[in-house]
């Protein structure tokens, strides 16, 4: 069976989310490479990824970066709180 990209429409319950949390607020999130934009602008990103490996790093200037792989589990969610803390 192949890997189903994320962007293809497939049955919800096969989905797994991502409950990612981040301050500052303004910092960058991306998962795979691609970034992410809370809808509100707020500290708070929901995402619905296929199952598998993801990997997500959280970035913004003058704070030292976050950089994680997580396992998203179909209909499972995970939470994920990242504060940057200040630095390069």
């Amino acid at each position: 069976m192949e890997p189903v990209p994320q962007h293809s429409p497939q049955n919800r319950s096969e989905l797994g989310t991502l409950n990612l949390r981040v301050q500052p607020e303004d910092a960058i999130v991306t998962i795979d490479g691609e970034r992410w934009d809370s809808p509100q602008g707020g500290s708070r990103l929901v995402v619905q990824l296929a199952p598998g490996a993801h990997r997500v790093e959280v970035r913004k200037d003058g704070f030292r970066p976050y950089t994680s792989t997580v396992q998203i589990l179909p209909g499972q969610q995970q939470t994920i709180n990242v504060t940057l803390p200040p630095g390069n």
